[in-house]
């Protein structure tokens, strides 16, 4: 299952990360701006943890990101160790873009597969994740 699983995941995302090509990002940088997105603000810490990342990689990845305009820093008031995240306005409006092809992406991977067949797939993955974890 372990092989399975791992194929699985890196065909997966090799083929989202050739739908994203022409977008000048990457799958890790988009999923990042998803998050920060979908959070609104977020902490390094929660958006490392999210994308199951050490902390050390998602900072090298917020600098890039920072670096090219994507997403702004702001240090907690009360906690100046916590740095919180946003998008700025030009990262606002490339995820927003770039949902699109998420969309698409996501509807072309569970083409021909009934919704009860998702729910059972899902099911099967957390309960095996369970098993691991417990």
């Amino acid at each position: 299952m372990g092989h399975i699983t791992e194929n699985a995941i890196k065909q997966i995302s090799e083929a989202f990360g050739r739908k994203l090509q022409d977008s000048g990002i990457t799958r890790i940088q988009w999923i990042a701006l998803y998050y920060v997105k979908a959070k609104k603000r977020i902490s390094q810490r929660e958006l490392s943890n999210l994308m199951n990342v050490q902390d050390s990689s998602a900072g090298r990845l917020i600098d890039r990101l920072e670096r090219d305009g994507l997403i702004e820093r702001e240090r907690n008031d009360i906690d100046r160790r916590v740095i919180y995240i946003t998008l700025s306005d030009m990262g606002d409006k490339l995820i927003s873009d770039l949902m699109l092809i998420g969309i698409k992406f996501n509807n072309d991977l569970v083409a021909g597969i009934d919704e009860e067949e998702l729910i059972i797939y899902e099911r099967v993955l957390k309960k095996m994740i369970s098993n691991i974890t417990k």
